[in-house]
């Protein structure tokens, strides 16, 4: 009787460790990418909710914003145009 044993596969071993930690490491990896993917769209589809409720809020028309300017001029001009005033620093101002 002999007490050899039989020779094992060299790869067999080193094959089982790589699938052992391999598979999970892959599968980690996608469901990161996916949770980052969902993350993505809520983010964009968020912003763009706000965007479309604020977008009337913001909406500029260059028409009125002439009107405004020059009204806001108007009232410049008929201010440096009152009577003296007791806050500047030359006293009364006619």
């Amino acid at each position: 009787m002999s007490n050899a044993t039989a020779p094992s596969a060299p790869g067999a071993a080193g094959d089982s460790l790589v699938g052992s930690v391999l598979g999970p490491f892959v599968l980690l990896t996608l469901l990161g990418a996916v949770l980052a993917a969902v993350m993505y769209i809520q983010k964009k589809r968020r912003s763009e909710r706000l965007r479309h409720r604020l977008l009337p809020m913001y909406s500029y028309d260059p028409a009125e914003e002439l009107q405004e300017s020059e009204h806001e001029l108007l009232v410049e001009a008929e201010e440096n145009q009152m009577g003296p005033t007791w806050g500047s620093r030359g006293g009364w101002r006619a």
